[in-house]
């Protein structure tokens, strides 16, 4: 009888570790806050899949692309390599964070103003047990490449409004 009432509940803890709940409001964006390289001090949901960030100082993060004011993007890592360590306040630097484990994609754009760090991240969220309301595709997976690129490029236009205003 001992050995039964065992094996019941390690079955029924067995199958409750392998149910997943979905994530409350609060649980995702704390989710999401992880997954940025760096540390911010204000994070707080502006649009839906859009959070705006703050950093009490310079994030010295080296971009993966730099956007201009009037929205062209520019491969920073490629094309200038590491001319300039610091970022100049008239573009924006854009950071492209992969978490396949939770099949999240995010955009960090940053900008610069008297020393402190702040901006946008856009999150394109895949459809996950944790996350049932996101995409019905992994936005991870790099066939997807062609349709996850033009989302990003179409999320640019809060940080460049934003950039105009500071200039």
């Amino acid at each position: 009888m001992k050995k039964l009432f065992t094996l019941a509940l390690a079955a029924t803890m067995f199958v409750a570790c392998g149910i997943q709940k979905p994530m409350t409001d609060a649980q995702y964006e704390q989710s999401v806050r992880k997954d940025i390289p760096f540390a911010v001090s204000e994070f707080k949901q502006v649009k839906p899949e859009v959070y705006a960030f703050k950093c009490d100082k310079y994030v010295d993060l080296l971009p993966d692309y730099e956007v201009d004011n009037e929205g062209t993007s520019m491969i920073w890592r490629t094309t200038f390599g590491s001319t300039h360590s610091a970022q100049p306040q008239q573009y924006i630097w854009r950071n492209v964070v992969i978490n396949k484990r939770n099949c999240r994609v995010l955009c960090i754009d940053r900008l610069l103003k008297d020393g402190k760090t702040f901006g946008y991240v856009y999150v394109l969220q895949g459809e996950t047990k944790q996350v049932p309301n996101g995409f019905h595709w992994d936005v991870t997976d790099q066939r997807h490449m062609l349709t996850v690129a033009p989302i990003l490029e179409e999320q640019t236009d809060l940080s460049i409004e934003l950039l105009k205003t500071l200039q």
